[in-house]
């Protein structure tokens, strides 16, 4: 699907009914909804909602939820469960979903979330309520249009899991065996899924097989029992003759026994089956495990510098300690377009390489220094000597550099924020250091303004 959107010369909403029109629950057991997403600024969103609304998506309004950099919105949607979700939804207010599709996004490839309840489900009873995830695939312009090797959006699926897991055993396991799957991981044990039949389970521990498995950092537990009905379906065609009460007894005696041994092999084997399945799943979640931290490392780090970008760096800000005072400085760079356009973009890549570092050097161990965008740089330091700090970043970005054996020189200006101990909010420090930073700017560049937040959140202009 995210192939055939990507091959549209202008993909609109009859596209996308046409993608998606064969998509049915019972050709995808579990699923919920399948969509198409587009990421946006918060200032993009009236755009781009005009842009959809031209494209079919004649009711279409987008609903901003947080203050998240770059917003993550549902703009078609196909539901596979008769529950309608309206489209515009912003699905970056659930962290699961939104990892997911950033993952998609940095790796290229389909993505599948942390088990989370669905935005759709969340107004359902608690009794009602699954742990779900959903699959990202990235969508991009293929050769031969215009928007050819362009990111567009995402294609989205979700799935419940409890549907997901009672479809796929039951359609293993039939009505001939019950299969109960039991999380274990919790106090105590919760039953998350069984084959639903109405036929009584055969009591016979002998029958009986338990399986414990641990998939998804999870212990679970697969308790496999065949029924009545399977040894009845077994026995269905033995003859009916009778050669007297001895050979009745006799042959009454051989046939339960063989339909017990029928019945032990039909048990084994749906149990080798279902553990085939889930031994499979295993080697495909270890091997995303595996490729996690490289896929964290792409969305969370900046391409050309290698350094944390600002998604990381809010998130730094977030799980800083508390009971102490923290510091972030907000660099931008002065004459950097004069480089860039002079010497051309090489040599910028090249500067702004330098530029990072550079400040890697002026930081401590503990530190943290990130590209912001462009010319735009970070650090977040838990010192209290901000002024000092302020000063060695100045003069370390004064000096010439040397591009390809020419002397660049460039200088910048700082915007310094201080936060005194106690909970910080990582946009409005971002945002305060970034406004003296302006003020810097306009004093005349080359130099830093410090500006000190309290506890309750005032700003007091400090020395520059």
């Amino acid at each position: 699907m995210a192939v055939a959107v990507g091959s549209q010369t202008q993909f609109n909403a009859t596209d996308f009914e046409a993608i998606t029109s064969r998509l049915s629950r019972s050709r995808l057991p579990g699923a919920s909804m399948v969509g198409f997403i587009v990421p946006a600024r918060a200032d993009e969103t009236a755009e781009v909602q005009r842009y959809w609304r031209g494209h079919g998506a004649t009711n279409l309004r987008l609903q901003t939820v947080g203050d998240a950099y770059e917003h993550q919105y549902l703009i078609f949607n196909r539901s596979l469960d008769h529950i309608p979700f309206a489209a515009g939804r912003d699905i970056t207010q659930a962290i699961e979903p939104a990892d997911a599709l950033r993952f998609a996004r940095a790796s290229g490839q389909v993505t599948a979330s942390h088990p989370y309840i669905l935005l759709k489900d969340r107004d359902l009873p608690l009794t009602h309520r699954q742990q779900s995830f959903v699959l990202a695939a990235p969508v991009t312009g293929t050769p031969g249009t215009p928007a050819a090797g362009e990111f567009l959006g995402w294609m989205f699926l979700s799935m419940r899991g409890g549907d997901f897991v009672e479809e796929t055993l039951q359609t293993y396991a039939g009505k001939l065996v019950k299969v109960t799957l039991s999380d274990l991981s919790g106090t105590p044990a919760t039953a998350v899924a069984s084959t639903k039949t109405s036929a009584a389970t055969l009591r016979d521990p002998d029958l009986r097989r338990v399986r414990t498995v641990v998939v998804g950092e999870r212990e679970w537990q697969l308790n496999i029992q065949p029924t009545e009905r399977l040894i009845s379906d077994t026995d269905r065609r033995l003859p009916l003759a009778t050669l007297g009460i001895g050979l009745l007894v006799t042959l009454l005696t051989g046939v339960l026994a063989d339909s017990r041994r029928r019945a032990l092999k039909r048990v084994a084997d749906a149990t080798a089956l279902l553990r085939h399945d889930i031994e499979r799943r295993k080697t495909v979640e270890a091997r995303l495990l595996d490729r996690e931290d490289e896929l964290r490392h792409l969305a969370m780090h900046d391409a050309l510098t290698s350094l944390p970008n600002r998604a990381l760096f809010r998130e730094r800000i977030d799980q800083a300690a508390p009971d102490q005072p923290r510091a972030v400085f907000f660099i931008d760079l002065d004459g950097f377009k004069a480089v860039n356009d002079g010497l051309g973009h090489s040599a910028g890549d090249r500067l702004l390489v330098e530029v990072a570092r550079r400040l890697s050097q002026c930081a401590r161990t503990g530190d943290t220094v990130a590209r912001l965008g462009g010319d735009e740089f970070a650090i977040l330091a838990a010192t209290p000597a901000a002024t000092s700090f302020a000063e060695r970043i100045v003069t370390s970005l004064r000096a010439p550099f040397d591009i390809d054996g020419q002397p660049v020189t460039i200088s910048c200006s700082v915007g310094v924020v201080v936060a005194d101990a106690g909970p910080a909010d990582a946009e409005q420090l971002i945002h305060a250091a970034d406004e003296a930073m302006y003020a810097a700017k306009a004093a005349g560049k080359n130099r830093y303004t410090i500006a000190v937040t309290t506890s309750a959140g005032a700003l007091v202009d400090g020395p520059g």
